[in-house]
């Protein structure tokens, strides 16, 4: 027993020190990536003045839905593939989805689609390379998501009718429903761009974004946009953000993914070195001691017999 004691300490406790490490080196760089399984759908809400051929704006209520959706086949271990939309309707008669444009109602606003390419740790757009068909547009900067680990900085996140990226200042600290956000912000201003069909004219905009630094996820997203032809006519005022119902979700699904980040990369490894390093001093201290009471014990020579 004296002999196995010292090796089993010496052997659990390499055994936790490796999980240590490896917790340390190798589960950051596969946690924390966007998952290959991803598809979900955002629900926004807010109002509208969209021009309907008069005077003035129609104002009204309106929602929209963008989905994300990965192409798991198309993406590999480095870079992901998306496929998204965004479509924009008329809160009117108890709508709970997009609709077609020949919707008798008349209540499609806008409906846009798109595919990119980005990196599944920094979120950053990559060249559409093989990826995506010749014809797709090379999109940049940010997309659908923060790097995780995102810093208090400024970040390129990609305006479609800007056709390019714009500045996102960091603005601070927040919280939502007790969740530590980081705010980001960007005001963008183009002229004679496309802004609906054919029409070209003026656009400004404003979009908030309230970030859970670890994971990169968007918490929430506030947007001001006004649009307006080059003749002068407004074509659009709209001021929209995430439903209450989807920063809940959103919080719940941070903690959750938190939790396990947490669990892997900082509960592990300061539970594996904490048990680990002692549990191998221990044994090696066993041995050492079993050592000395050896060489401490005088050797006792065999008698022999008289007379032989």
């Amino acid at each position: 027993m004296r002999k196995v004691l010292p090796a089993l300490f010496i052997t659990v406790g390499s055994f936790f020190v490796v999980v240590a490490i490896v917790a340390l080196t190798w589960v950051p760089g596969q946690v924390e990536r966007t998952p290959l399984d991803t598809d979900n759908v955002t629900e926004l809400a807010g109002t509208a003045g969209v021009f309907s051929g008069g005077d003035a704006l129609s104002e009204g209520p309106v929602k929209a839905w963008s989905t994300n959706a990965v192409d798991s086949k198309a993406s590999d271990d480095d870079n992901v593939v998306f496929s998204t939309s965004l479509c924009l309707v008329h809160d009117e008669g108890g709508i709970d989805g997009c609709v077609d444009a020949d919707d008798p109602q008349d209540r499609l606003i806008s409906a846009e689609t798109s595919q990119f390419v980005t990196d599944r740790h920094t979120a950053m757009t990559v060249d559409n390379g093989d990826y995506l068909p010749e014809t797709d547009p090379q999109l940049e900067g940010l997309q659908n998501k923060w790097p995780f680990n995102a810093e208090k900085k400024a970040y390129p996140v990609w305006d479609d009718i800007v056709g390019g990226t714009v500045e996102a200042e960091y603005l601070g600290e927040d919280e939502i429903d007790g969740l530590k956000v980081y705010k980001y912000e960007y005001n963008a201003h183009a002229t004679s761009v496309v802004l609906v069909g054919d029409i070209s004219g003026t656009y400004d905009a404003t979009y908030t974004f309230y970030i859970e630094p670890r994971t990169g996820s968007i918490i929430n997203q506030v947007v001001h946009q006004e649009r307006v032809a080059d003749n002068g006519t407004p074509l659009l005022e709209l001021d929209l953000a995430f439903t209450d119902e989807q920063v809940q979700t959103n919080v719940d699904d941070a903690n959750d993914a938190l939790s396990l980040l947490r669990l892997l990369e900082d509960i592990v490894p300061v539970v594996g070195l904490a048990v680990g390093i002692p549990l191998i001093l221990i044994g090696l201290l066993l041995v050492l001691v079993a050592r000395r009471r050896r060489a401490a014990t005088p050797r006792v020579e065999p008698k022999v017999p008289v007379g032989s």
